[in-house]
């Protein structure tokens, strides 16, 4: 069957243009029915679904139109202008009416619909006319709030109603949709889609024996991400139609189907190169669509294909076999571990339920505090040593292409050969809001990270950019997050509240999170391990000590009270970080506080006060290096003064968590680069904490730190004393192994 020949653009599959303000929201802005002289229009960018005005007449630049009190007396037709979607947790449409200053307000749901699609075929709203005609009627599936204002600012209408829009032109209605949807519609085709159980056309093996109905395929490349989704609109049984969209092309698609029924989605029909009719190449939809940016895959363009829903006795058999699932074969994971100075991967192999196995570790470092140096260490062995980089690597994206490399390069590194050999990307993500557990990297997931950005945005930021590059360079690769905020939402309410109103904190997620966890996970693990105990009965203080440095309560293997808060500012102070301060502090610090900080970006807004508390307050301010064990080994007054402080916030916390604890504290548990490595500060925050029972060895404190626990403790100490050294590239992977929905 033909293709409707309604296609907007190339189907380029690089990464999707940034899109700006395209329809500024008119609220602002004076505008009148007789300046739409001058129309409303798209940038034409490379790519872009826009070319052309989106305008209905010479004289006055409508765009929409909705109907209001329908059937009813007071019925009408409200024309509708430029439109804007303002908003992240509760998304709304902001329409200009067509009159001066009147608004309409389409609240969206608070999720990211995935109900909008044009009136098809089936719609019994209008006939099967031009196909690409459709696109400019469209609907939600389910009642949304209307709010529409007069010019006078009455409020006329606020009632949730069935929405159907009409646009005037099908440009608009495609960049309506993607505004949306935060996608950009590549292309659609009407395509034949048979239910092989319920639709008489095929035979008793799921054959297709003649056409079924004509429905509606689109493939959507998401704005944020290089992802790309299928919309299909498709069927049911009783007669009604619904949009599924489909992003993994693995194994969501299996619970896709309302009878709760396994599927098998299938593509019959071929790959055409839109430049050589000639050329054929099977089309599967099983398989990823992911950007690759060879010249030689520059477009989609479909031109015939049915899609086929199968189901096999209840028992699934899948198109195409998942390499997670593929027997005798033990995947590649990459632990990624991204700062602002550096970036590090670890590689393991792994099976399911299986500890990873380290094979390699790469990393650079003193990227804000050239030149860059790389080292590369592969089954213990150092083959390359703090090797200046500085003329290669400029930025995150330039040191993450360059690790990889290294490790693809490397033919004793049997287990990676290409790219292609990498099954998981493991990203260490700072602030994962209320997630628990490690998450797939999807649309969704990364959208809600980009918000969660707002409350990190020194964090946040550069974890996501690494993101982005995996994508784009390993295309077959499963992004995994990992929160260094899960371990900490066991937080009872009475700690991760704070005495703000209540619903202020609610809807700006203002609450205490916590940070660290990946290196509490791994610490709380291995402690139980050394000291013989069930995770579930551990109870233990233990202190994340380096350039930035937390305390945490562990009642009962779970996390119980932790330093940090909303952001990792709050609690110890490290390095360049101020820890817990007055907060009213840092108005009579500076009188430009509320501004943006020169280093703030587009994507990257940070105040001046984040500057001065995040960068430059610590050890840093005070003595004016960052490294600690100068700090610790300086007579300077100064620094002497920054090794009290630090010392005397540690105490203050772990006093605090003894009482939390009861007393009943198992072990005092130091780790990361100071923790494991400074025994002075060790001796001092011990003994300061001898009148609550700890009592360390001095010989045993002197030792260097071989083993993943070792005890320090001195015989006959009330509780014990450990150091343990932490490993969260290891704890990601497990994370990793563990994950059910990787390995089905």
């Amino acid at each position: 069957m033909s293709s409707s020949g309604s296609s907007f653009t190339s189907s380029s599959l690089g990464r999707p243009p940034t899109y700006g303000r395209t329809y500024a929201s008119p609220v602002d802005s004076t505008w009148t029915p007789t300046s739409g002289i001058s129309t409303i229009s798209a940038p034409t960018t490379e790519g872009s679904l826009l070319g052309v005005p989106i305008v209905a007449s010479p004289s006055l630049t409508l765009v929409s139109s909705r109907i209001l009190f329908q059937d009813t007396p007071d019925e009408r037709v409200v024309y509708l202008g430029p439109w804007e979607v303002v908003g992240s947790e509760q998304r709304r449409i902001l329409w200009q009416g067509s009159y001066q200053n009147e608004l309409l307000e389409h609240y969206l749901p608070s999720d990211i619909p995935s109900d909008i699609h044009p009136h098809t075929l089936h719609s019994r709203h209008r006939p099967y006319y031009d196909p690409a005609d459709m696109e400019r009627y469209l609907t939600f599936q389910e009642p949304h709030r209307i709010r529409y204002t007069t010019d006078e600012g009455v409020c006329i209408h606020d009632q949730y109603i069935k929405v159907r829009y009409e646009f005037t032109t099908v440009e608009g209605s495609i960049q309506f949709q993607g505004d949306v949807r935060r996608k950009d519609l590549v292309d659609f085709y009407d395509v034949d889609v048979i239910w092989t159980n319920v639709h008489g056309r095929t035979d008793s093996f799921g054959k297709v024996k003649g056409i079924g109905a004509i429905q509606r395929l689109k493939l959507w490349r998401d704005r944020y991400t290089t992802f790309h989704s299928l919309s299909v609109w498709a069927n049911k049984t009783d007669g009604q139609y619904r949009e599924y969209e489909i992003h993994n092309f693995d194994g969501e698609v299996r619970g896709r189907d309302d009878r709760a029924k396994q599927l098998k989605l299938m593509a019959h029909g071929r790959r055409r190169s839109s430049t050589d009719d000639h050329q054929h190449r099977r089309f599967n939809l099983a398989h990823r669509i992911r950007p690759r940016p060879s010249p030689s895959q520059q477009s989609l363009d479909i031109r015939y294909l049915a899609i086929q829903f199968t189901e096999r006795q209840g028992k699934y058999v899948p198109g195409h076999c998942s390499f997670l699932s593929q027997p005798n074969r033990f995947p590649v994971i990459l632990a990624i571990n991204a700062g602002s100075s550096s970036v590090k991967i670890s590689v393991f192999t792994a099976d399911k339920d299986a500890l990873p196995r380290q094979i390699a570790d790469t990393q650079i470092s003193g990227l804000t505090a050239p030149p860059a140096q790389l080292t590369y260490v592969r089954l213990g062995e150092t083959l390359i040593k703090a090797k200046e980089v500085a003329d290669e690597v400029k930025s995150q994206d330039d040191a993450f292409n360059l690790l990889l490399n290294t490790l693809v390069d490397d033919d004793g590194l049997q287990e990676i050969r290409s790219k292609a050999d990498i099954s998981i990307a493991c990203h260490r993500i700072v602030h994962g809001g209320d997630y628990d557990r490690s998450q797939i990297i999807t649309q969704d997931t990364y959208h809600h990270l980009e918000e969660l950005s707002d409350l990190a945005p020194l964090h946040n930021g550069v974890a996501l950019g690494i993101v982005d590059t995996c994508i784009r360079l390993l295309p077959d690769a499963v992004n995994v997050a990992c929160f260094d905020s899960q371990f900490h939402t066991t937080l009872p309410p009475h700690i991760y509240t704070y005495p703000i109103n209540p619903k202020i904190a609610k809807s700006n997620r203002l609450r205490k999170y916590g940070f660290h966890g990946i290196s509490y996970a791994f610490i709380t693990r291995s402690v139980a391990e050394f000291l013989n105990k069930d995770v579930g009965s551990l109870n233990i203080i233990a202190l994340h000590l380096g350039s930035g440095a937390s305390a945490c309560a562990i009642k009962e293997g779970k996390s119980y009270d932790t330093s940090m808060g909303l952001t990792p500012l709050a609690g110890l102070p490290g390095a360049t970080r101020s820890g817990s301060v007055d907060p009213s502090l840092v108005f009579h610090y500076a009188s430009d506080v509320g501004k943006l900080s020169p280093a703030s970006t587009k994507h990257l807004h940070i105040s001046v006060a984040e500057e001065i508390l995040n960068k430059q307050s610590g050890w840093k301010a005070m003595t004016g290096t960052t490294n600690f064990g100068v700090v610790a080994a300086s007579d300077d007054p100064a620094c002497r003064l920054a090794f009290d402080i630090f010392v005397d916030r540690i105490c203050g916390f772990v006093g605090s968590y003894y009482i939390t604890l009861s007393g009943r504290v198992d072990a005092l548990v130091f780790a990361g680069g100071i923790g494991e490595r400074s025994a002075k500060l060790r001796a001092a925050v011990v003994d300061r904490l001898a009148c609550l029972g700890f009592t360390l060895d001095e010989a045993r404190n002197a030792k260097p730190v071989t083993s993943i626990v070792q005890d320090l403790g001195a015989e006959g100490s009330e509780h014990g004393i450990l150091v343990c050294q932490t490993d969260e590239q290891l704890e990601m992977a497990r994370l990793c192994a563990e994950k059910e929905d990787l390995w089905e």
